[in-house]
């Protein structure tokens, strides 16, 4: 009895410990903070599932596209669908109630239910008030953005829950979450590093008047600096990634940027990989689809093209090579930054008219075609240092 009880303790000690490393930093702006008065909402997902996929639904008079773990349609962990509702969660352990009997973990289903009947902000409130009664297995903070301008988080626990909204808010026109409450109900929250280092350079880019998604991608989900204390400066060539932004558990990463008018256009910015391995692609749900790189039955051919070029940056589980991300980020950077300015001149166009489904699914394609090619050539860069 006694051996039983010790194996049953030390295999719940361990899905506590890994659970905890589940974590995801996350924020939204409000259209007033943008660079292009639209609404913003971020996520890095950090995740034991290093496999991640992008998947297109469709139920009803709703179409939308999310991150899903490969070959599990059950669950999106961000999305957006047609009226240009978009949601994405963080854990929050701290919103369980002491002496509660707390349910977890259905936070991506909720996820799908929300993109499948919510039409925007106002929709998904109702869904929660709806839900409060019988309860929900999710303690979580959600981020949602519309079409209408709205930017709201909603700290979420199993019978309630408490709205920030940005058009409200007296403290800032932007919000950050990490692993944690505001409204707290209890000590389990965890990720306060990560929170105020993305706080930090959201007021940085928004006193600049350059806060977008260009420099959310590029600045914010792909930082990896840490306070002066946390620095091993044993190994001034390595930064450990276990506190920072970009983590060594961050498998995607998605920036929405909304569209008010042309709800069918709310850009998702979608990154299958860790954002410092990876390279960021713009989608829209009016194309009907996503790219066969990014959902087949075998899983998404450039997130393994992406984890690839992780298993060159790292030297062990949790240090990241300096010198390495260098490399591969002079090779990576170019290839963001001319997918970028393709975007931008394309999107100047569909303002003027609204471009078909079929136009938006080949643009879609030629910036992937732009992603595969610089990511290879970075891998081989890698490949050639290594040997």
């Amino acid at each position: 009895m006694k051996h039983l009880f010790f194996i049953f303790s030390i295999a719940l000690l361990f899905f506590l410990y890994t659970h905890k490393l589940t974590a995801c930093t996350t924020g939204l702006v409000g259209s007033g903070a943008t660079l292009n008065g639209e609404v913003l909402l971020w996520k890095n997902r950090d995740s034991s599932f290093i496999d991640n996929e992008l998947a297109f639904f469709r139920k009803g008079d709703f179409s939308f596209m999310g991150i899903i773990n490969t070959n599990d349609t059950t669950q999106v962990w961000a999305g957006v669908n047609n009226f240009g509702f978009a949601i994405m969660n963080a854990e929050s352990r701290d919103m369980a109630v002491p002496g509660e009997n707390t349910g977890y973990d259905d936070e991506g289903y909720f996820i799908k239910r929300a993109l499948q009947q919510c039409k925007n902000v106002a929709d998904f409130d109702e869904l929660l008030r709806e839900t409060n009664a019988n309860g929900r297995k999710v303690t979580s903070n959600f981020g949602v953005i519309d079409a209408l301008g709205n930017a709201v988080f909603f700290e979420t626990g199993n019978h309630e829950y408490i709205r920030f909204d940005t058009k409200s808010s007296t403290e800032s026109p932007f919000l950050i979450r990490a692993n944690f409450a505001y409204a707290a109900r209890s000590t389990e929250g965890y990720g306060f590093v990560r929170h105020d280092r993305a706080k930090y350079l959201f007021e940085k880019a928004y006193s600049l008047g350059i806060l977008d998604h260009r420099y959310i991608i590029t600045s914010v989900s792909k930082d990896i600096a840490l306070p002066d204390s946390l620095i091993d400066h044993c190994a001034l060539n390595l930064r450990k990634t276990q506190d920072t932004i970009n983590r060594y558990r961050s498998v995607a990463a998605a920036v929405f940027d909304g569209k008010s008018g042309q709800p069918e256009l709310t850009s998702f910015w979608c990154n299958l990989g860790e954002p410092v391995a990876s390279i960021s692609i713009p989608l829209w749900v009016r194309s009907g689809q996503v790219p066969p790189a990014l959902d087949s039955d075998s899983g998404s051919t450039l997130n393994k093209l992406f984890q690839d070029i992780k298993k060159y940056l790292y030297v062990d589980k949790t240090h990241l090579s300096l010198r390495h991300l260098e490399l591969a980020r002079s090779i990576l950077d170019k290839g963001q930054k001319k997918i970028f300015q393709k975007t931008a001149k394309e999107l100047k166009k569909w303002d003027r008219s609204i471009p078909t489904p079929e136009t938006i699914a080949a643009f879609q394609n030629k910036m992937l075609s732009i992603a595969v090619d610089s990511a290879t050539k970075a891998l081989l860069k890698l490949q050639s240092v290594n040997d």
